[in-house]
């Protein structure tokens, strides 16, 4: 089970490094006035450093993950489900958060709440009162919420829910979080492209692209097609570009997306990684 700790540990302690970091950026590296990067500023360059740090670590430690392309193609429940329950804390809260960052973002969109609910992407675009954008990119978030909360629960086992929960599981329920992190992002991109400042968003743009990645691996594993060397890399950068975001500051709705993006695959990444550890608890 050692071998397969690495990844969340490093994830973990990765994650928080970003956090640190992408705060202390966010106070000294952009000019107040304008809002432009300062030039050579130190924590923004120990930022991307740390990045292609973390991902070289995470493709070397995905070369002792096993290779699918030689076995027999699994189920998804083979794949994710396990007798120890405390282990689906973390997909369900990360599920959980996503869903309520959408249905925050919607009560955004119709201008219910303060003005820090507003997601960023709205503020760029000059909505406020009424904003189509809140509205459907929190439709998505809800939408995305609720089609992987069956996935997290057809990982539970002994229990007659969690059962018929599994004959249920629907493999396309689990590709449309792929195309409505899609979105999210090709929107997001429309928005913040208009911004000179590369510095200011490119971390959030690649949180969306890890977290599109990631989604999609796992939805993989439903056509039993699931390759967890891949998996298991854009989980861990999905959940380490989402904690960098985070240091953004962008308000609830996004803090709400990113926290449960990256709980959620770095949930289903920890079952993943604890039926390789103890293939007789999976189904």
């Amino acid at each position: 089970m050692k071998r397969y700790l690495f990844f969340p540990l490093l994830a973990l302690s990765g994650g928080a490094a970003a956090l640190v970091l992408r705060l202390l950026q966010a106070r000294t590296g952009f000019e107040a006035d304008t809002g432009l990067p300062v030039p050579g500023n130190l924590y923004a360059r120990l930022l991307v450093l740390l990045l292609v740090v973390l991902a070289a670590l995470f493709l070397l430690a995905s070369r002792k993950l096993p290779d699918e392309r030689e076995r027999t193609p699994q189920s998804f429940t083979a794949g994710f489900a396990t007798a120890h329950t405390g282990l689906l804390v973390l997909p369900v809260a990360g599920i959980f958060l996503l869903g309520l960052s959408g249905a925050v973002e919607m009560l955004s969109g119709l201008g219910v709440g303060p003005a820090s609910w507003t997601s960023a992407s709205a503020e760029a675009a000059g909505f406020r009162s009424f904003s189509r954008l809140d509205l459907f990119q929190g439709a998505l978030s809800v939408v995305s919420a609720v089609c992987l909360f069956p996935a997290a629960a057809a990982c539970s086992r002994g229990q007659r829910e969690a059962v018929e929960a599994r004959r249920a599981l629907r493999p396309w329920l689990l590709l449309v979080p792929v195309v409505c992190m899609t979105v999210r992002l090709v929107l997001s991109y429309r928005i913040y492209s208009l911004d000179p400042s590369l510095e200011a968003y490119y971390v959030e743009l690649l949180a969306l692209v890890f977290l599109t990645l990631g989604s999609y691996r796992l939805a993989s594993f439903a056509y039993q097609a699931g390759r967890t060397r891949s998996f298991a890399v854009y989980a861990a950068m999905a959940f380490v570009s989402c904690a960098a975001t985070v240091g953004d500051g962008h308000g609830l709705v996004l803090s709400l997306l990113y926290i449960g993006g990256g709980l959620t695959l770095m949930g289903f990444l920890l079952l993943r990684l604890t039926v390789l550890a103890a293939p007789w608890d999976n189904i």
